[in-house]
């Protein structure tokens, strides 16, 4: 097995707008958390600065394994990372840059953590939502803290965003990495909410239960089938597969237009699974065709870069949350399904879509198998919606061990060439 550099974790840039978890500031440390897909030995760190309005300097940065649930470090793994040699970097507005290679050995299950002192007064930062992770920061302008072990000084420990930090790459004997290209279902929004409910009565949030993201899901299944591979997380919440009124007003970027840089151009990318369409059906409520073409672009840009396509069906529910006598109520909490009917648009179109890539899909040059979401999370008495015990908080995202049952019918050995 050759070796390689491949996405241990990543997070692709989501927002940069000022709001009270992310207002700017000045000299100011974070301490993110992250729960990396693969075990490693030598690391290098992304930080970007894509969507941020003014250059930001790093003033310090430091790599170590996290110690607990908080923001303790392990000091015998911790090392001091550095740009071109240079303990500190100014990245101009849409710049991203890799730091150079440090050598922390982890194992698979082991989180790291990053720490990033932010020098000078920085605008609100280029952002991902952090899902079921908790991360830390310093007092404002409380300085650099980087080096802190204990993480007493780390006294705001709330912090809902990774900023910055879009990605840890590991080197060494892997097969490669393989993405998950989606929105907020590929994100794991709602991953951290149990199954001991059905719906209409939804599940709630459960404590310490934050590895059960697709992605986590994922790295899981390939490494008991004996595989070597990265599993890198390309979900972004909101985000449609083809432009709309959100991608116009700058508040997200459609899967056509970030394919190359959060897909295609990451560390050893062999295989994606692209899983888009429920925002542009439930929020935009366009066609089916129009995310047929959406998704069609996608498969062509992998395609032209040699990368492998799965295509994933859609689960429910979908429906056009704007139609209004055909949204699901208290009353009637299966208002627009297809059985009785009659049927949200919405979710008409969603089923229009899947026979769409079950049928034309797998002919797209490129694409290599199908998988069929639909098929393990629709309730086949209610096919509009979601199993009931598989509904998380709302009926759009499945709760953790749904996205178990959704990633196993991703189809292993399609993964790499036979």
């Amino acid at each position: 097995m050759p070796k390689q550099w491949v996405v241990g974790w990543g997070a692709s840039p989501e927002d940069a707008t000022e709001s009270i978890g992310n207002p700017g500031g000045s000299d100011q440390t974070f301490r993110f958390i992250i729960l990396p897909t693969i075990d490693g030995t030598e690391e290098r760190i992304h930080f970007s600065n894509l969507l941020s309005k003014q250059p930001v300097t790093i003033g310090a940065a430091r790599l170590a394994a996290a110690v607990g649930v908080g923001p303790s470090i392990d000091t015998t793994r911790d090392a001091a990372l550095t740009f071109n040699g240079s303990t500190s970097v100014t990245l101009a507005v849409g710049q991203e840059v890799v730091s150079d290679p440090v050598k922390i050995t982890y194992t698979y299950g082991e989180k790291l953590a990053v720490s990033a002192y932010v020098k000078g007064v920085f605008p609100p930062l280029t952002e991902h939502s952090a899902e079921v992770q908790n991360n830390f920061a310093s007092a404002a302008s409380g300085g650099d803290i980087t080096t802190d072990a204990s993480g007493a000084a780390y006294i705001n420990n709330s912090i809902a965003w990774w900023f910055m930090l879009t990605g840890m790459d590991v080197y060494g004997s892997y097969q490669g990495t393989v993405a998950i290209f989606g929105s907020s279902s590929v994100d794991g929004h709602n991953s951290n909410y149990g199954n001991t409910n059905s719906y209409p009565t939804y599940n709630l949030p459960v404590a310490g239960q934050d590895n059960d993201r697709p992605s986590d899901w994922l790295a899981r299944q390939l490494l008991a089938a004996g595989y070597r591979m990265g599993v890198l997380n390309a979900g972004a919440i909101g985000d449609p597969a083809g432009e709309d009124a959100s991608t116009a007003a700058g508040v997200a970027i459609a899967g056509i237009d970030r394919m190359q840089r959060d897909v295609l151009q990451q560390a050893g990318i062999k295989t994606v699974v692209i899983y888009f369409g429920g925002i542009d059906l439930r929020s935009d409520c366009v066609s089916a065709t129009n995310v047929e073409a959406s998704l069609s672009n996608m498969v062509q840009q992998a395609n032209t870069a040699g990368v492998r396509v799965i295509l994933a069906t859609l689960p429910p529910s979908e429906y056009c949350v704007s139609e209004a006598g055909y949204v699901p109520t208290s009353a009637d909490p299966y208002l627009g399904d297809l059985n009785p009917g009659p049927e949200n648009s919405g979710s008409t179109q969603r089923r229009t879509l899947n026979t769409w890539i079950r049928t034309i899909g797998p002919t797209l040059p490129g694409v290599i198998s199908i998988a069929d979401f639909d098929q393990v999370l629709a309730d086949p008495a209610h096919p509009d919606f979601l199993i009931p015990s598989y509904v998380s908080g709302d009926n759009f995202h499945p709760n953790g061990n749904a996205y178990g049952i959704q990633s196993s019918a991703i189809p292993l050995s399609s993964i790499l060439p036979q």
